[in-house]
């Protein structure tokens, strides 16, 4: 791909959206704008006031071993709680995923059963009872319709098919959030409010500022990008990046480049075997026939002889 290319594809970050992997990092690594990014969005998902939350950003939660799989959370976020009779956890877990690839969507419910499985796996220790493992909210917010229904919220959780009637709680959500989504006719104020943060996620533009939390996050987006060194660390992911692809592209060409001559190689030997079959094969076709006319004519030269000695036996020599 040439320069021209890249630099087109390139997103400005004065045109970046909340939904953007790099801005979104950004406004969360920031120790004072952070939090309340984190409170303004779980408020608005969860539809309740947030209590006092510490948080990590880019969390890498490594496999169960060696050879597993690890995992990479946005927004790794706890919650401090009062514990119940039914949870006995002084805290809840929530993790944040903007998402603007669209890619392997129907990847999505076993990707959110793995990253909650490594999840839960960090948070009981040896000898902990379970009733002390904490709720875990997982919030997907997408540029794209994860479904296909149309619909602003999707929510998955455990039931017991055979019988819905009976609670099951496991303490596991998974919301699904389509930033372009239609709400119902019935909604509530709550999902409103809901929506009109989504649109703004997707499109982080003065028009889509429509209440004052929304303007205290568009506040924290506008801070966020007159950063200079925001502005720094996005020329240099670029760079790096940019140095990524390269040597990815590099070593795949190579690998194609040596797959394509060992094929094209092959498919000469195996053309020039051929050629050399068939050029032997009609070598030896010509060689048959020219033996096969050699014994004829021996075969007629010794009939010839054979006549000439019957001749010779009744007149006589020839003079």
């Amino acid at each position: 791909m040439s320069e021209e290319k890249r630099n087109y594809e390139r997103k400005p970050l004065e045109e970046m959206n909340v939904i953007d992997d790099f801005l979104f990092t950004e406004m969360v690594t920031d120790e004072v704008r952070g939090p309340e990014v984190c409170r303004i969005i779980l408020s608005r998902v969860l539809k309740k006031e947030v209590g006092e939350i510490s948080y990590e950003v880019q969390k890498v939660v490594p496999g169960v071993s060696e050879k597993s799989r690890g995992i990479r959370l946005d927004a790794y976020v706890r919650e401090k709680r009062e514990p119940t009779q039914e949870n006995k956890s002084d805290i809840n877990v929530y993790d944040i995923e903007p998402d603007n690839k669209n890619a392997k969507k129907e990847w999505l419910p076993r990707r959110s059963r793995y990253y909650g499985s490594l999840i839960d796996s960090k948070l009981l220790n040896t000898g902990i009872d379970y009733d002390k493992l904490p709720d875990l909210v997982t919030i997907f917010i997408m540029s794209y319709d994860p479904f296909d229904a149309g619909d602003m919220y999707y929510e998955a959780g455990t039931v017991i098919k055979t019988h819905p009637e009976i609670p099951y709680n496991d303490g596991v959500r998974r919301i699904y959030l389509y930033v372009g989504g239609k709400i119902p006719e019935n909604a509530t104020e709550d999902d409103k409010k809901l929506q009109d943060l989504l649109r703004y996620i997707g499109s982080s533009i003065s028009d889509n500022v429509v209440d004052e939390k929304i303007e205290k996050l568009d506040s924290i987006v506008r801070e966020t990008k007159a950063d200079k060194n925001v502005g720094v660390r996005y020329v240099k992911s670029w760079e790096w990046e940019r140095e990524i692809r390269e040597e990815v592209t590099a070593e795949v060409t190579a690998e194609v480049t040596a797959e394509v001559t060992a094929e094209v190689t092959q498919a000469v030997t195996e053309a020039v075997k051929k050629e050399d079959g068939m050029i032997i094969e009609a070598e030896r076709e010509r060689a048959d026939e020219a033996e096969s006319r050699a014994n004829e004519a021996e075969a007629r030269a010794n009939e010839a002889d054979a006549e000439l000695a019957k001749y010779k036996a009744k007149f006589g020599e020839i003079a």
